[in-house]
């Protein structure tokens, strides 16, 4: 067993780790005005982008055909650009994700490079690209953490915990989910919910959360109605879906993979790969504009009214075509939010299936939202992190037995076909090169020691 790095200690520490919870306050609002900074700049460049703020669905149904098409082409390069600037200052190197920096590096992120690789993905979101706006915002909060850490001439394992905090306070301001926060960081890089941890993660959570949606007036991103499930003989129904979702889950990861595959050799530079992504997704979105963006908006309108089953069949491939184009051309961003929406049409279609055989079942809104739960416990195999998020988005307590039941069978599942999460890379990025990360074994990593 490997043993942990040692634990060094910023000058007036004096051993004790209250001060750690008093430093991740801090970054906690550091964080959340990184997210808000990064939220308004959005709003500016969609501005910019499409003449249409607001909701990236609406501004691509107002644009033409060929405005639609060739605007996330037009972003892609100008993200192209900054990711290779970026490189450039960097002479070359790529710098590490926050999640590899807390795994198995040594907690520091680099401002310029940080800052350029933002800009890149408010380029990519803002000109329609099927990516999540949270995955920058989490970095630059993560980032937050490690710039004051080093300020406070943190270093070590010290130093890394702080940088979690700051991502943990920019999962819980983009999402709304104080608690949830804490446990994506904890579940998912540390493996252990160990106080000593879990505490300064909590403390950062409920700080930023706190500041942007009580002190600074942010609404939610999700607006899920009241719900509850009709009968608990329904159980059998949701462990069914949970399955099912389990086993779908390893191809939309597949897909995500052999996209970043089929890009990574091909004989182009990096602003043109990115545009290349985006001239596809401009041409899935003349067909479907619902591609565009993270996916607020259609998971929103599908929770509040019915949708015809061949329109949500339709949206959901288009989605993960869409997607898979925008990650694997190197686009800057999080696939948690995409995750969220395909995990949602997938239930919305089995909540529709069950309540046309038993027209007393739960209303398929239901098992969208559930669906939610159970696709991002496949993926992220944090079926913890995945039950708590959706339980904060809802707080409906009649949900917790089939919304419990669903995350645990479909993380099991997916585990067993896929014994690598949607984060291996990222998490093992340090351990393996580049060229072998595909090939790295699947147990082993930094959580599982």
């Amino acid at each position: 067993m490997k043993r942990a790095p040692p634990v060094s200690r910023a000058p007036g520490y004096h051993g004790d780790d209250r001060w750690l919870l008093l430093w991740a306050a801090l970054i906690g609002v550091v964080g959340a005005l990184a997210t808000v900074a990064f939220h308004e700049g959005m709003a500016f460049t969609e501005r910019l982008a499409t003449q249409h703020p607001g909701s990236l669905v609406h501004a691509a149904e107002a644009l033409g055909p060929w405005r639609r098409v060739i605007t996330p082409a037009l972003g892609g390069i100008a993200a192209g650009l900054f990711l290779w600037l970026a490189r450039r200052i960097a002479n070359g190197r790529q710098q590490s994700d926050y999640l590899e920096a807390i795994a198995v590096g040594d907690g520091r992120q680099n401002v310029r490079g940080t800052l350029l690789r933002s800009l890149s993905s408010l380029c990519t979101i803002a000109s329609g690209g099927s990516i999540g706006r949270e995955g920058a915002m989490v970095s630059l909060s993560a980032a937050t953490g490690s710039w004051i850490g080093q300020l406070g001439r943190f270093d070590g394992d010290d130093l890394r915990l702080l940088l979690a905090c700051g991502a943990a306070a920019g999962f819980a301001s983009a999402y709304d989910a104080a608690l949830s926060g804490a446990i994506f960081i904890a579940e998912i890089v540390y493996g252990t919910l160990a106080i000593r941890r879990l505490g300064p993660l909590m403390v950062a959570s409920v700080v930023a959360n706190v500041t942007v949606h009580q002190v600074l007036g942010y609404e939610p991103v999700y607006k899920i109605p009241a719900l509850h499930v009709a009968s608990l003989w329904e159980l059998p129904l949701f462990l069914l879906m949970g399955l099912a979702l389990g086993a779908l889950a390893p191809l939309f990861m597949g897909a995500l993979e052999g996209t970043r595959r089929l890009f990574k050799h091909l004989p182009l530079g990096l602003p043109f790969k990115l545009a290349l992504g985006g001239l596809i997704v401009g041409a899935i979105s003349a067909w479907r504009p619902e591609v565009w963006g993270n996916g607020y908006s259609v998971v929103n309108d599908v929770l509040q009214h019915p949708w015809p089953l061949a329109l949500i069949l339709a949206v959901l491939i288009a989605k993960v075509l869409a997607t898979s184009a925008t990650t694997g051309s190197g686009a800057v961003g999080g696939v948690f939010t995409p995750t969220i929406f395909v995990g949602a049409l997938l239930g919305l279609l089995a909540g529709s299936a069950a309540h046309a055989l038993w027209p007393g079942s739960s209303l398929p809104a239901v098992y969208a939202v559930i669906g939610m739960g159970a696709f991002l416990a496949a993926t992220t195999h944090a079926p913890l992190m995945s039950f708590l998020i959706v339980f904060e988005m809802t707080l409906e307590y009649q949900l917790v037995p089939a919304l419990m039941l669903s995350c645990l069978a479909a993380y099991h599942v997916s585990r067993a076909i896929r014994p690598r999460s949607i984060y291996h890379e990222a998490l093992h990025r340090g351990i393996a090169s580049e060229e072998d990360s595909y090939a790295a074994p699947a147990h082993g990593t930094p959580r599982d020691e």
